[in-house]
């Protein structure tokens, strides 16, 4: 399996820069950097890099709180690679600094591979969560220490990888450590034989407060609660409890982040089709007692509204895509609401659902129910003490251990 992924990965060499042309006129690359993923760059190289590589939006996100914990020692020249044009986005507006570097990840191929590796002879590469590309790992394990850090492996990859186990499990060994996210995984590596495993916590509990540039102001709500990564599938039940909710509450705001914004166009059509009162956020910068919903439809303000709503409806959970991850709303000591399809994040749930931070409803009357039961709780609960505890704790073992392996 091993040399045939290689053999395939040789082949296919010539064609790649005519791949990512073609995905340059889809708007998926960068034009002026795409060659980077050809393991071609301007970028003048440093000595001692510490090297983390992701994928896209999340994985970048879940290590903000490492990445600038490193930045402050201005001794550590950081590179970050990543996949996706997103990615590179938040590192422009959140972590571009005169010691840090991001260059598009080269693509997994051994000739492209080896002229990244050339150029950068990073001192120690850290990949984030699930980054198995064979030909970078066993390249790059030659010439460093190579760790994989807040690894994840759901039932669906481990499904797959069992079929190849010795091709995986041969791949894993060169990590030094497997620093895992969450004791499912850890289960899972154990199935391949696998030593090397640390288990701090999910790095995406580390609260990070960022300064975003995309606020809105909200104030004057007197019930109010938030639909976030909504499905398209998901749009009409989310508006059913609006409706029903409008028929006990004086005023009610609902607000809806869709998971896809390429969608926000039909989700207007709906909202018209039922004569329904709302506003956008790109339009619509103070949201001011305001009785009906927001539709956010650009990236950014999801922050703003975890402020002021202490209700949070988790997306992707209403059907049959495995739940969205419920970990951004709590740094603001909100309650989860979540459906039945939460396999994605499992374990995530089952200990927010002990705790009582989290509630699992079945259908449109349980989420009424529970909406109404929260909005009229005079009880105010806050969890922010546990979410703080827990994001110390893993962040303090994650840079203590980083820090032993670096130095």
């Amino acid at each position: 399996m091993r040399f045939l992924y290689i053999f395939l990965t040789y082949s296919i060499y010539p064609f790649l820069k005519i791949i990512l042309k073609y995905r340059i006129q889809r708007g998926k690359e960068d034009s002026r950097r795409y060659s980077e993923k050809l393991g071609v760059t301007n970028i003048k190289s440093e000595k001692n890099v510490i090297w983390f590589h992701v994928s896209s939006l999340g994985e970048i996100k879940s290590i903000d709180p490492i990445i600038k914990y490193f930045q402050k020692n201005t001794e550590y020249k950081l590179l970050i690679t990543s996949v996706t044009l997103s990615s590179y986005e938040y590192f422009e507006k959140e972590l571009k600094r005169k010691n840090t570097y991001h260059q598009f990840a080269p693509l997994d191929n051994p000739i492209i591979v080896k002229k990244f590796l050339k150029n950068w002879d990073p001192k120690i590469a850290i990949f984030i969560e699930s980054e198995i590309w064979p030909n970078l790992i066993t390249q790059t394990s030659k010439g460093c220490k190579l760790i994989l850090l807040n690894c994840r492996i759901s039932k669906n990859s481990f499904k797959f990888w069992k079929i190849f186990k010795n091709f995986f499990k041969n791949i894993l060994n060169h990590f030094e450590y497997i620093v895992v996210q969450n004791q499912e995984t850890e289960k899972f590596l154990n199935f391949f034989g696998i030593k090397n495993i640390k288990f701090f916590g999910n790095l995406k509990f580390i609260q990070n407060t960022k300064d975003h540039k995309n606020t809105i102001a909200i104030n004057g709500l007197t019930n109010s609660w938030a639909a976030m990564s909504i499905h398209f599938e998901e749009i009409a039940l989310i508006l059913e409890v609006h409706l029903k909710l409008s028929l006990n509450l004086k005023k009610l705001t609902t607000f809806i982040i869709p998971r896809h914004l390429n969608k926000i166009h039909e989700i207007e059509n709906i909202f018209k089709n039922h004569n329904l009162k709302y506003v956008k956020t790109s339009s619509q910068k103070e949201i001011n007692n305001f009785d009906g919903i927001v539709l956010v439809d650009q990236f950014g303000v999801a922050d703003s509204i975890f402020k002021k709503n202490q209700i949070i409806l988790m997306g992707g959970s209403f059907k049959k895509h495995g739940g969205q991850n419920p970990i951004e709303p709590l740094a603001y000591g909100c309650k989860i609401l979540h459906g039945e399809h939460i396999f994605n994040f499992t374990e995530i749930y089952n200990d927010l659902n002990k705790k009582k931070i989290a509630f699992l409803v079945r259908n449109k009357e349980e989420i009424e129910e529970k909406i109404l039961q929260l909005l009229n709780n005079n009880k105010t609960e806050s969890y922010d003490f546990q979410i703080k505890k827990m994001s110390d704790e893993i962040f303090n073992k994650t840079i203590s251990f980083l820090k032993t392996q670096i130095n």
